[in-house]
Order: structure tokens, then C-alpha cells, then sequence
């Protein structure tokens, strides 16, 4: 029977197509010109076209090709995938906002991190003792009832810092339990506050007021405050304060404070403020800082040094903000 044109033949629905079908090409290295055109099954074809051929540069697979994201670590769990976030999808975004991209074990950017995002802000705010830190008896009384107050070098250092064993509740009267606006609340201790690691962040800020909130009315200190900046990414810390002072001679004064720019080494590490004038007044403003785990271990308070020579375990009322970026 004579052969058909192919304009002529019968129409073959891609549906009803399989892998043994047979097109027929055109060999152009054959050089017997009755056997140039050849036979060849869809399954050998495409198998040229996926493996062999340069029409298709990028593999099949399902996990390329697919709009989700392959390969990844979450929660350190491996091998996890996830949906394309709707920050990269079909978005434009300003390269100098951007923080931080993630991307996929196929190197696709899955999702990003904008400065905007990564504001980290903790509001503290309770009473402190000024001196003292460590073991209270009992927690549901003013404490601790003795201690050793006496203004000697080893007892001075302890002074003009709180940390995660400043007791809340030191005087008699006018203690505040410590709450956060992350919604932790009635806390004793400030462990909380010095519970956080900035390994995310490059750059901590901390505001701190503070005001006298202690039931011994012999003393009438004015409020004081602190501002330090920690760049953790360059490793370096400054601040500066005002802390307050009284006795019944001299009345209310506040002695200004600086941290001079000073770079922060691995390990723990105490920064001394540098102050005037002050001596035998109140200990030394001093901020404690983890450099490897970028930890505040501790932050300044004036702790005030009585006409008798002894250290001061007053109330005050301590209001902290905490901006990391």
C-alpha cells in the first residue's frame, strides 16, 4: 500500500502515547543513503533529551523542579523541606534591608531576613538590692537579715553591678516582684534577664532607670540611669551613667560615669566605669559581659557606701529596656 503523507496520517493523542512508540530521525552520520532515517522509541528520545542533550540543562527531578525548598536544617532536623517563603515569592526587595538569606541544598534562596525583622527589644522592670547577691533563707521575707557589709576591697568589687542572683526583695518595705514584656512575671531573682544569649544579633543596646524604693527614709538618692551600646560584631562595648549618692552632709549627688570604648575578649569579662570623686561613696559602676557566649552576665547599680563606712543593701527600683538588631 502505497505510504501516506505525513499531513495524511492519523492524529495521535499525547494521552495515548507510551514508551514503545516509535518516531523515526533523520542519522545524519549514516552514510548509506538507504538507511538514513532510523527508528528510536519515546522512551530512548527522551532519555536523550533529559540525560544526554543540552535542551534541557537542569535535572527532572522532582525536588528541582517543584517550588518548595529541599535539603534543609530545622530545628536540627536534616533533610527537611519547606514552602517557598512569601518574603522572596514574587517579591522585590532592597538589598540594604536585607539581614540574613537562607538558601537550599540546590543553593535557591528559600527565604531572607530583613534588618526590620530581626528587632529584638526585652522591657524588664522589678526591684533589686543594691550590694548583695546569693542564697536567701526565705523567700517570702526581706533579706538577707545579716551579711557582710564592711567597705573592705573584696566586698567593694561585689558592689555596683546586679546579676541572676540580685534578690528582689531586700528591705523591709516598697520590694516589686520582677516582670518582663515577654510575659514573664513575679520573678525573685533577675536570672531571667541574664538568662539571654545575643548570638543572633550584631549590635545590643541597654537603657536602664533607676530610682530609690527603699523603706529607710534617711536616704533620699535622686533617680540615675545607664545607657551602653554592645557591638557584638565587632566585639567592643561604651556606655556612660549617672548614679546617684546621699548622705545627711553632703545631701543628693550623681556622679556621671563612662565606659570608654574597650573591646570585648573571649570568656567572662568586668568593665569598670570610670568615675570621679566617688570614693568611699558608692562602689564602682561595673557591667559583666560573656565575650564567646555574648552574654550580659551582669549590669551596673549604685550601690551607696554609708557615713560608717559600710556597704548599703537598699531597695531600688530598676527599669530596663533591651534593643538587639
Amino acid at each position: 500500500m502505497a505510504g501516506k503523507k505525513i499531513s495524511e496520517l492519523d492524529e495521535l493523542l499525547y494521552e495515548n502515547i507510551v514508551n514503545d512508540d516509535l518516531i523515526t530521525l533523520v542519522d545524519s552520520s549514516e552514510t548509506v543513503p538507504s538507511n538514513i532515517n532510523k527508528k528510536i522509541t519515546i522512551e530512548q528520545f527522551n532519555d536523550f533529551l533529559r540525560n544526554k542533550s543540552s535542551v534541557f540543562p537542569i535535572s527532572f527531578q522532582e525536588s528541582f523542579i517543584e517550588t518548595k525548598a529541599y535539603g534543609l536544617t530545622v530545628n536540627g532536623a536534616t533533610g527537611q523541606e519547606r514552602p517557598i517563603s512569601n518574603t522572596v515569592s514574587n517579591k522585590t526587595v532592597n538589598l540594604a534591608d536585607v539581614s540574613t538569606l537562607k538558601f537550599d541544598q540546590y543553593g535557591r534562596v528559600w527565604d531572607l531576613t530583613t534588618e526590620s525583622q530581626v528587632n529584638n527589644v526585652l522591657v524588664a522592670s522589678g526591684t533589686a538590692a543594691g550590694f548583695f547577691k546569693g542564697h536567701i533563707d526565705s523567700q517570702e521575707t526581706a533579706g538577707p537579715g545579716v551579711y557582710d557589709k564592711e567597705n573592705t576591697p573584696s566586698n567593694n568589687v561585689l558592689g555596683g553591678y546586679f546579676n541572676k542572683d540580685t534578690y528582689y526583695y531586700p528591705t523591709d518595705k516598697y520590694a516589686t516582684l520582677i516582670n518582663y514584656s515577654d510575659g514573664t512575671s513575679n520573678n525573685k531573682f533577675w536570672d531571667h534577664l541574664f538568662s539571654v544569649n545575643y548570638l543572633s544579633y550584631d549590635t545590643t543596646t541597654v537603657d536602664i532607670n533607676y530610682s530609690y524604693s527603699d523603706s529607710d527614709t534617711t536616704y533620699q538618692p535622686q533617680p540615675g540611669n545607664a545607657n551602653i551600646i554592645i557591638d557584638w560584631k565587632n566585639s567592643s562595648i561604651r556606655g556612660t551613667g549617672s548614679f546617684p549618692y546621699y548622705n545627711s552632709t553632703v545631701g543628693a549627688i550623681n556622679f556621671p560615669v563612662v565606659w570608654q570604648e574597650n573591646a570585648i575578649p573571649t570568656g567572662n569579662n568586668i568593665f569598670t566605669g570610670l568615675i570621679q570623686g566617688a570614693t568611699n561613696k558608692i562602689c564602682v559602676p561595673k557591667i559583666l559581659i560573656n565575650g564567646s557566649g555574648r552574654q550580659i552576665t551582669g549590669l551596673p547599680i549604685y550601690t551607696i557606701i554609708s557615713e560608717a563606712n559600710t556597704i548599703t543593701n537598699q531597695s531600688i527600683a530598676v527599669n530596663v529596656v533591651i534593643t538587639s538588631t
